[in-house]
Formats: structure tokens, sequence, C-alpha cells
């Protein structure tokens, strides 16, 4: 528990859970400004700091800093209380570390592919759900992109797959290198990749071609694989792979979410029939 002064900014008192957890003495807590512990910057407590003045909320998550150095993630129960004419917030605070760990390693394993930590179908389908739904609403354009890789089975074939899973995890990087923030990348299944395109303006054909034929040359770029051996030197290959891109564009129209996969699916297949890349 801490009781703190949040108008000068200093910590007035302190218990002794407080003074295990972070690593200082109460003596020396008391007095310390809130800043030493606070990680974030002042800018971004100020939005909480006045909605627990104004009492519409009471409950933060917080990265704290304790006397080593170690960051760690706390809730944190803030009432604001008045004494001899003072106001001070008086904190309990949970350390939740351990939790957030655990909640992060459980979304990850729901959601994204162990391979390449890509978002998975699942965490794409509900991606594409809600991309199918604002476009609704504002009359905007998004494009969907279905990837395959032209020649990944020859590589699986003469190194195994465990020198296949190297080559995903490259194109994966690769993949969110040629794209926004905003923009989706994810793996569908096997060599197949998908890719969401935007959702903050309205995109043309041209747009989409230009960012598709992004991808085609930065993935035919070859790509420098390290084989690791147990009983001898590691053994490095490159490796040049192309990729075939099918892509639709879609707004309001009254397309449902599989409809617009299996349009760009069948225009993917198209452009392996046309000879790949």
């Amino acid at each position: 528990m801490l009781l703190i002064d949040y108008q000068a900014g200093f910590i007035v008192d302190a218990n002794v859970a407080a003074s295990k957890f972070y690593g200082y003495p109460v003596e020396q807590l008391r007095g310390m400004n809130v800043s030493r512990i606070n990680v974030q910057d002042e800018s971004e407590l100020q939005p909480q700091r006045k909605k627990a003045i104004a009492g519409d909320e009471n409950t933060f998550i917080f990265d704290h800093r304790l006397a080593n150095g170690d960051i760690r993630t706390v809730e944190v129960h803030i009432s604001p209380i008045t004494h001899n004419a003072n106001n001070f917030f008086f904190s309990i605070i949970h350390d939740i570390t351990e939790q957030k760990k655990h909640d992060e390693l459980i979304h990850d394993l729901a959601f994204c592919d162990d391979l390449t930590k890509l978002p998975n179908r699942r965490l794409f389908n509900d991606r594409l759900t809600q991309t199918i739904a604002a476009r609704k609403r504002d009359n905007q354009s998004s494009a969907l992109l279905m990837i395959d890789l032209d020649n990944f089975k020859p590589l699986n074939d003469k190194y195994g797959h465990s020198v296949g899973d190297l080559l995903l995890i490259e194109v994966s990087k690769r993949l969110k290198s040629a794209v926004r923030e905003v923009d989706t990348v994810a793996r569908f299944g096997g060599d197949e990749f998908i890719v969401i395109l935007g959702g903050d303006k309205i995109l043309s054909t041209t747009e989409v071609a230009t960012v598709a034929d992004k991808i085609l040359t930065i993935l035919a770029k070859p790509h420098r694989l390290t084989i690791n051996h147990f009983d001898q030197e590691n053994t490095q290959i490159n490796y040049q792979c192309t990729s075939s891109i099918g892509a639709i564009l879609f707004n309001d129209q009254q397309r449902s979410q599989n409809d617009i996969i299996n349009l760009a699916d069948l225009a993917m297949y198209e452009a392996k029939l046309a000879g790949g890349n």
C-alpha cells in the first residue's frame, strides 16, 4: 500500500509489503517522487490521474520499476481521500506480472501461428470479419491477397521440414516488412500466407497491384538459410523461392467472408497456372 500526494507527486507513506516489493526501506519510500517507480511518462499518466480524482475509474494497470531496475506489471486500486484538507491517493498494489505473461501465452497459443508468430487462421478470420463490417459502414475499400510459395516442396524434399520451416519464418518477416502496421499478415496454412490491405483509405486496383508487385519482388530475392548440424559445421544455403498471388478488392458489396477468400484463392491458382511469380 502507498499513500501518495498526487498534487506534489511524492509518496507520503508506505507499508512493509511495499518496502519488500519495491526494494526500498519504508523511510526511503516516504518522500520519494512517484516518478522513481513509474515507468510511464507523465503525459501517459495524466489521463488516468484525472479519472481517479473524478472517481470515474479506480483500477489501473501500470509498469513499475523496482530498486534493482526490474520492471513489474502491477494492478493498482486507487481511492482518493482527504485528510486535514490535503488530497491523497490511497493505492493498493498487486503484482500481476506472471498473470500477464500467462495470459499472453494463452492468447498466443490460441491466435498465433506457433512457427512464424503471425496471426493464425482463427485470428485472421476475426480480423477479416471486422474489416468487412467496417467497409459496410464507411464504403471504403480493402483488399485480400492470397500468397502461395511456388517452389517450397523441393526445399522440403531435399533438406527436410526443419529447413522448410526456416524459409517460412523468413517469408513471414519479409511479408511484414512489405506492408504497413495497419495491414494484417497471417499464415493461412502450409506455405500459404494471406494479407488484408487497407482500412484507413480507399484502395484502387493499381495500389493493390503495386503492393502485390512489391511482395513478389521481396520474396523472390534469395533466402540465406543456416542448417544446424550436431556433429559438424553448420551449412548455409541460398535458396530462391518465388510466389504466386491472387487478390480481390472489396467494399460494401454483399460478399460473404468465404466468397472473398475463395475468389482470392482462385485468382492465386490462375497466377500459378500462368507460370508462377
